[in-house]
């Protein structure tokens, strides 16, 4: 198994999690140094694709990746012919639309800023204030910018600058992708949850819980951009136990509220919804983060644990 260090905190909301967070923070670009070429041409994609039928009904499944590189080409044919067959488009919730921007940016202020009179810097030790100074202007961010900041949103912000640096791109992720390829066709779309809901996911982490990973990510922060790298090529080659244990592996053990919370609930809240879409009828393509998928408890086991047939394709 590949190796896995403990930024775990972050992978689900940058691989599995919420797409809401991600692609709304990586908008507003902190970073302000050159982002690097990555070259993934000795990439063969074949990101895991899934399919469950009935007699009227073909369900297809894919595992997204909310922020990737321009330079990588993930789009198969085999992928992009399901995409193209599907009536309807499912993805996690509507975080692109004008509407679901506009929602965000009144939603971040209740659930992501501190109450008056308490700032994030207050609720660090001084070891851990030191090391955001020193670590925040490495990714263009002001500490004193950060101060009203609830520690989740501070630690997204962070690590998310980190891997713009690397020159990973909001617009290159996959579910913007998916949403260009069909803008324009008769395809309808459905989603699973709500903007409010994706952000209550972390912002209902315990406190304490969200202060411990700011700290860890302030002190692996230079280690991300390997971190990253290496559950890009996990995905887009379709390892699917490698993804897992790398965006779920740490999480499972040592913060199970988290795991709880920001993927094992969501995945169970999803069963149901994919059943009612198996009672009706056509080609539905469900695209979801990618850390949702495997594992006893991912989507792909959960249909099966309710005798539905799932098929790698």
């Amino acid at each position: 198994m590949l190796p896995v260090s403990r930024l775990t905190r972050m992978r689900p909301a940058l691989a599995a999690g919420t797409a809401l967070l991600a692609g709304f923070l990586a908008s507003a670009t902190m970073a302000q140094a050159q982002p690097a070429a990555i070259d993934y041409s000795d990439v063969q994609a074949d990101p895991a694709l899934w399919r469950v039928s009935d007699a009227d009904s073909d369900v297809y499944i894919f595992g997204t990746f909310h922020i990737l590189p321009d330079t990588l080409d993930w789009q198969t044919d085999t992928l992009m012919e399901a995409v193209d067959s599907a009536q309807t488009l499912y993805l996690e919730a509507d975080v692109h639309s004008p509407e679901a921007q506009a929602q965000m940016q009144a939603l971040i202020p209740q659930y992501g800023l501190n109450p008056q009179g308490v700032t994030l810097s207050s609720m660090l030790d001084e070891e851990t204030r030191a090391l955001l100074a020193e670590v925040a202007p490495s990714v263009g961010a002001a500490p004193a910018a950060l101060d009203p900041l609830r520690p989740w949103l501070a630690q997204l912000m962070l690590s998310v600058a980190k891997i713009q640096q690397m020159g990973f791109n909001p617009a290159a992720g996959t579910e913007m992708q998916l949403i260009a390829r069909v803008n324009g066709t008769d395809i309808e779309f459905g989603y699973f949850e709500t903007a409010a809901e994706q952000i209550g996911f972390l912002a209902g982490i315990p406190e304490e819980v969200q202060v411990r990973g700011l700290a860890e990510t302030l002190h692996e922060l230079e280690d991300l951009p390997q971190e990253v790298d290496d559950m890009v090529r996990a995905w887009a080659t379709g390892d699917v136990e490698a993804l897992d244990e790398y965006v779920n592996g740490d999480l499972r053990e040592d913060e199970p509220e988290v795991y709880e919370a920001v993927i094992v609930q969501r995945n169970r809240n999803w069963i149901p919804q994919i059943e009612a879409v198996l009672e009706g009828e056509g080609t539905v393509f469900i695209a979801v983060g990618a850390g949702h998928l495997p594992g006893d408890e991912g989507v792909i086991e959960l249909l099966r644990d309710q005798g539905y047939e799932v098929v790698r394709q």
